[in-house]
C-alpha cells in the first residue's frame, strides 16, 4: 500500500458570502452618502466663482472710474482698455455678466449676475452690493 505524498493543505479562514454581501452594503451606502454630499457643492463652487469674479470686476471698474473720471458704458471697455482679460465676463455658469452704468437706488452701477436660471429678478441672483451682507452658510 502506497501512501499519498501530498502534503495536506490546511484550509484558510476565507470570508462567508454573508460576510462579503454586508461590506458591499455598507460601501454602497457611504457612496451614496459622499454623492448626495457632494452634489450641492459643485453649486456652491459656481456660485463663489461668480462672487470672486464680481469682485474682480467691480473692483477694476473702480479704478477705471480713478483713471477716466467715469463708469465704463459697458464690462467690454473694461476689457478694451486692459483692465480684465477676456474671460473674466462670464459667471460661474458660463452666462454673461449684469451691468448697468446708471446709477441704482443707493449704487453707483448694477452689476450682477442672473444665476443658475438665468433669469434676473428671482432669488438665484448674484448681486456684488449683496455678496458681504450674505449669511456665511449660504456660500
Amino acid at each position: 500500500m502506497q501512501r499519498s505524498t501530498a502534503a495536506v493543505v490546511p484550509a484558510r479562514p476565507g470570508f462567508s458570502l454573508l460576510e462579503l454581501t454586508l461590506v458591499i452594503a455598507i460601501m454602497g451606502v457611504l457612496i451614496a452618502v459622499a454623492a448626495v454630499s457632494l452634489a450641492g457643492a459643485g453649486e456652491r463652487s459656481k456660485r463663489r466663482a461668480t462672487e470672486m469674479t464680481l469682485t474682480t470686476v467691480k473692483n477694476q471698474i473702480e479704478s477705471y472710474h480713478l483713471n477716466y473720471s467715469a463708469y465704463p458704458p459697458d464690462l467690454r471697455t473694461l476689457v478694451t482698455a486692459k483692465f480684465l482679460e477676456d474671460g473674466k465676463l462670464r459667471d460661474g455658469w458660463d452666462k454673461p455678466l449684469v451691468y448697468d452704468p446708471r446709477p441704482a437706488g443707493a449704487h453707483k452701477y448694477v452689476l450682477g449676475s442672473a444665476g443658475e436660471n438665468g433669469q434676473l429678478g428671482d432669488e438665484d441672483d448674484v448681486d456684488v452690493w449683496r455678496i458681504n451682507q450674505e449669511s456665511p452658510g449660504s456660500n
